[in-house]
């Protein structure tokens, strides 16, 4: 089951084909199978999470871009 959610704000996506880089408005945010997450554009393409280089998200009117951070648990 696909489940479909559309973001709050909006978020667009950059792809790299070569020397050339792509922004793609988000229209919605797929997750399948309760963690694969694909982003659909607003021209009808799936992009996948692996071929995106960044993302950004429009706060207070400037694009903010999204960081991933990883929180290490220690070992119990």
């Amino acid at each position: 089951m696909t489940e479909f959610m559309q973001p709050t704000n909006p978020i667009r996506i950059w792809t790299r084909h070569g020397d050339l880089r792509f922004a793609h408005p988000v229209f919605a945010i797929a997750i399948s199978n309760q963690h694969d997450v694909e982003y659909l554009t607003i021209n009808g393409q799936f992009e996948s999470a692996r071929n995106i280089t960044h993302a950004e998200v429009m706060l207070n009117g400037n694009w903010t871009a999204l960081h991933t951070l990883e929180i290490r648990h220690p070992a119990t």
